[in-house]
């Protein structure tokens, strides 16, 4: 893959939606096209306080817990924060079988005591639990998940994350296929997500740092700067690798024909986590660099456009994350926070739209 990125760049350069439409309904319009991901693999993560007042400061109207956080979600009542939950891997063997009782139990306790009361957009079954071992639980865990919101009449968006890891090849997007460890997998959940009443999505993990640090891409592609297309293919131009990445998904699931099943064939894509860490590795990780890249990912979702390959089909997301973690692996994971923990902004950053 990594070749191929390569290569290319020698030649052309040188080198959510959805929601809570309970039958009380909500609008798809009244949830932002951008939030921020709040994590909390560190022993100093501030508290569901200090998050809202974060959130409201900085007019992030979205946050995506990695799971379930009860003191966060009471705090979240009558807040105009809309919330996507995770729900973390290890749970899904359980959630899959059991005659749906984990799965029923997880709903009553983490989506109805809120429902009216928490703006909850999206539930995420499992964050890159495909491929891997946990792989065969997704969709019989989505579906089981399922049948407990239809039982209690709501409708809430259905979803798993996925990297690019479920894919055998990203460059040029048009040969981006699903690897063969995913397609099943991948079929199966698409089918299992289904449409409650709203448009379904895939959520995916996109993070252009990656290409960018590993020298396969220049730095005004990864960070939204080009000032025009840094490669074609065919008639499409790419001018930020984002969009590449996205639409190497698009290809994917139109090759495996997953636009058309199960009446999916408004399947949209959502960026689950996107961003920049600010240190730990040299001058790919400045906090310059950060707040560039990051202010321009929220400025490409605030939007609302689709891709080169499928324009028609906006992108809403999530930056990554709300806070440095300090339990992460060693290394530019701890530092992708857009604060420290102390509240402070890890640098100087613009949120589009607010006055801060």
């Amino acid at each position: 893959m990594a070749l191929f990125w390569s290569i290319a760049m020698m030649i052309v350069c040188g080198i959510a939606i959805a929601g809570i439409e309970e039958h009380i309904g909500m609008a798809v319009a009244e949830f932002d096209p951008f939030g921020v991901v709040y994590g909390r693999i560190g022993n100093d993560i501030p508290g569901e306080n200090a998050v809202i007042e974060l959130c409201h400061k900085y007019c992030l109207k979205k946050i995506r817990l990695l799971e379930g956080n009860d003191r966060l979600m009471h705090a979240l009542i009558d807040q105009n924060i809309a919330v996507t939950i995770d729900i973390k891997n290890f749970r899904l063997p359980a959630m899959a079988y059991n005659n749906g009782l984990d799965a029923s139990d997880w709903v009553n306790h983490n989506i109805m005591p809120y429902i009216g009361k928490v703006q909850i957009e999206q539930i995420v079954v499992g964050n890159e639990a495909i491929p891997g071992v946990f792989s065969e639980y997704v969709a019989p865990a989505i579906q089981n998940i399922k049948n407990k919101l239809l039982e209690q009449d709501v409708s809430i968006l259905l979803t798993t994350a996925v990297s690019t890891s479920v894919l055998s090849a990203t460059f040029p997007p048009s040969n981006g296929a699903f690897n063969n460890e995913s397609i099943q997998h991948m079929t199966d959940v698409i089918a299992a997500m289904g449409a409650l009443y709203h448009k379904p999505a895939l959520m995916v993990n996109v993070f252009p740092y990656d290409y960018h640090a590993a020298g396969i891409i220049r730095q005004d592609f990864a960070t939204f700067t080009a000032d025009k297309p840094i490669f074609w293919d065919g008639s499409d131009g790419y001018w930020n690798m984002l969009d590449a990445l996205l639409d190497a998904f698009n290809y994917a699931l139109s090759k495996a024909g997953l636009f058309n099943r199960n009446n999916s064939g408004r399947l949209s894509l959502v960026v689950g986590a996107s961003g920049w860490p600010s240190n730990a590795n040299g001058n790919f990780t400045t906090p310059a660099l950060a707040a560039t890249y990051n202010e321009n990912l929220m400025k490409r979702l605030a939007k609302l456009q689709g891709t080169p390959a499928r324009l028609s089909y906006p992108v809403k997301g999530f930056v990554s994350a709300m806070f440095n973690e300090n339990m992460r692996l060693p290394g530019p994971s701890r530092h992708f926070g857009l604060f420290n923990t102390n509240k402070t902004p890890a640098y100087l950053f613009r949120v589009p739209g607010c006055n801060v």
